[in-house]
């Protein structure tokens, strides 16, 4: 029983490796002359010799790992790390942005989307010093000195919000090398494979001899009895009719490689290569294995025909492309209009902080006068009085200073996208400077700047493009309205015979050529769709109507502000100059005795303000020079944060 069982499975061994031999899977070099052990070159099995009765089981691993090599190869292939579709995205997406950049005047050259360092303070200058007009909740000492050029480069660093900005930027472009690959070559590939086992009913061997037999009645019980002989079987065990349980292993499987290609007139390419293959392991006998190429060309003649109407949805994603790189480009001047202005807002609630402690001081002063004068009976309590509720109410003006003050550098923190317990204070310097600058209004005239802006301003050049965008649709939906008449042309080519799987048999292959017409009976769907890009057009020219007039609009309310803010200017520091006099001769009066408590109240409070008035005048009319210039369009950003100095239109 043992050897026949060996010898079946010989069988099989060498029925398996002939097959898989003739389709290139595997190769046997050597059988022992004992027919016991032999080398199969198969894997890791390869050189190592193995008893024979291991061999069947060892042949379905050889043949199931021949059969998925390529299944396993393409696998491998295709699950590249994660690596290497992160670095593939962004070297195309960097590259059209690298490539449209040039296009908006103002953009960045190199935008990268990448986590930068964490924020490194260390190369700033620190201060040691405790301000006592902040009070002892505001402790400053070791606090990094931020310039104002510091501070931008911070912010176009750390900046939640902008980050977010070049994020979105980054992703339009990515959206866009989804539409180009939409025209490039789309190979796929499919693999599959197969382990079946399956049991079923086969008629005996004696009962097939049975059903053949045919002649006299002494032939027939010769034939019969010949049948029962070489079949081994006995008559009596009722089996001359029967059936017998078979059960089959095998392997099968299919493999699928094709591409497509969608043509810029409209047509579209696809062809498929298609691998079928079949081989028993135990039962049955034999296998199979075919091919077939199948190609496809599909060329729309009407509907959907033309390169306008089939690049539409590239055509727009490029176009969306240059409108985010504009919106961006708007986006990085408003904020650096924004740090700005936060920037010399916190300095500018800083020295109101400062003025108020003074004037709390100079009341102090006042007071401790008033009530030695009290006391020779120079003075009524009542005056004291007085002078103590200003002295409280200047003393509640500080204590609310230091507190907007505090709120301000948290918020500023926020902005530079730093945690608010980050110890830093804003150089001093950088409101000096403004100061002695002083004010110096524009050479242009409000018509002047106007024709600038509309020369210039990106928003403005976005929204006409808008307006092409919509009359291109019109024509696009105009074109869904037809009769769909397609080319359709096709190629079928099978394998050659005898399983052959690898040449392919031209000689007897199919083809088709033909028209298909689709006709506009049902056209609501299209008809609502034309309709509402028509409806789309008027509002896009609207839109156009409508922000040229805001830009013309933003304009003159800049120039106004700046106009204001000049005034504004001019005017605190001829009150500064009125109230400091003001307040240095009752000061003087107050010294001698001759001085009256209101008035002294009255010039003390006056000059604080003025003092205060000075600082946001000025600070007002630099953060409206900002935004005056970028209304005009000709605010340009540096990579850094900080603007170009402009020094006439």
């Amino acid at each position: 029983m043992g050897r026949a069982e060996d010898s079946g499975a010989a069988g099989v061994v060498q029925k398996v490796l002939k097959q898989a031999r003739a389709w290139g899977f595997v190769t046997v070099s050597a059988v022992s002359p004992s027919n016991q052990w032999a080398i199969m070159p198969i894997g890791r099995f390869n050189g190592i010799m193995m008893p024979n009765f291991l061999r069947p089981a060892l042949c379905r691993i050889a043949f199931l790992r021949a059969a998925g090599l390529a299944f396993l190869s393409a696998v491998l292939l295709a699950a590249c790390s994660t690596t290497h579709y992160r670095e593939s995205a962004d070297k195309e997406a960097y590259k059209i942005l690298e490539q449209k950049s040039p296009e908006v005047p103002g953009m960045l050259k190199d935008i990268k989307i990448d986590r930068g360092p964490a924020p490194d303070l260390s190369a700033l200058a620190t201060i040691q010093a405790q301000y006592e007009f902040l009070g002892p909740e505001v402790d400053e000492s070791g606090s990094s000195v931020l310039g104002l050029e510091k501070a931008l480069e911070l912010a176009f660093t750390h900046n939640r919000d902008y980050l977010s900005q070049k994020e979105k930027l980054y992703l339009q472009a990515l959206s866009l090398t989804l539409d180009r690959h939409e025209f490039a070559p789309i190979f796929s590939g499919e693999i599959s494979a197969d382990h079946v086992w399956s049991a079923h009913d086969e008629t005996t061997a004696l009962a097939r001899a049975v059903d053949t037999m045919a002649g006299a009645p002494a032939q027939l019980l010769q034939q019969y009895s010949d049948a029962v002989s070489s079949s081994g079987v006995m008559a009596s065990r009722g089996t001359a009719s029967g059936t017998d349980s078979v059960r089959d292993t095998s392997i099968e499987g299919s493999t699928r490689f094709g591409f497509n290609m969608l043509l810029k007139s409209g047509g579209r390419i696809a062809t498929t290569l298609t691998t079928n293959f079949f081989q028993f392991l135990t039962g049955g006998s034999g296998g199979s294995a075919s091919s077939t190429l199948a190609a496809t060309f599909t060329q729309p003649l009407l509907r959907g025909a033309g390169k306008a109407v089939t690049t539409e949805f590239l055509t727009q994603g490029e176009r969306d492309v240059l409108y985010a790189l504009r919106d961006f480009t708007d986006f990085r001047k408003d904020f650096a209009v924004r740090v700005a202005s936060q920037y010399y807002g916190a300095l500018q609630a800083r020295d109101a902080a400062r003025n108020n402690y003074l004037g709390l001081k100079s009341f102090e002063t006042s007071l401790k006068r008033e009530r030695a004068f009290q006391e020779e009976g120079l003075k009524t309590a009542a005056d004291v009085a007085r002078l103590e509720e200003s002295a409280l109410r200047r003393e509640l003006s500080w204590t609310n200073s230091v507190r907007n003050y505090s709120q301000s550098m948290d918020s500023f923190k926020i902005l530079l996208g730093l945690p608010t317990d980050t110890k830093l204070v804003l150089d001093e310097a950088e409101l000096t400077r403004l100061l002695e600058r002083g004010v110096t209004m524009p050479s242009v005239t409000t018509e002047e700047a106007v024709q600038v802006a509309l020369t210039t301003r990106l928003d403005l050049y976005t929204q006409k493009d808008q307006l092409v965008d919509a009359e291109r649709r019109v024509k696009v939906a105009a074109n869904a309205l037809k009769p769909g008449l397609d080319l359709t042309a096709t190629g079928n080519v099978g394998s050659k015979s005898g399983n052959r799987f690898s040449a392919l048999d031209f000689d007897r292959s199919t083809w088709t050529a033909g028209l298909a017409l689709d006709l506009p009976l049902d056209r609501k769907a299209e008809r609502n769709g034309y309709r509402r890009s028509l409806i789309d057009y008027e509002v896009a020219t609207r839109n156009a109507s409508l922000v040229e007039d805001t830009v013309k609009l933003d304009v003159r309310n800049s120039y106004r502000n700046l106009m204001q803010a000049e005034r504004d200017y001019e005017i605190s520091k001829k009150s500064l100059d009125l109230n400091q006099s003001r307040a240095d001769e009752l000061k003087l009066r107050a010294e001698l005795g001759l001085g009256n408590i209101i008035d002294q109240v009255d010039a003390q409070n006056a000059l604080t303000a003025a003092q205060s008035g000075v600082t946001s005048a000025i600070v007002d009319y630099h953060i409206s020079l900002l935004q005056f210039w970028r209304d005009l369009g000709i605010l340009y950003v540096k990579e850094n944060g900080m603007w170009e100095e402009i020094k006439d239109v």
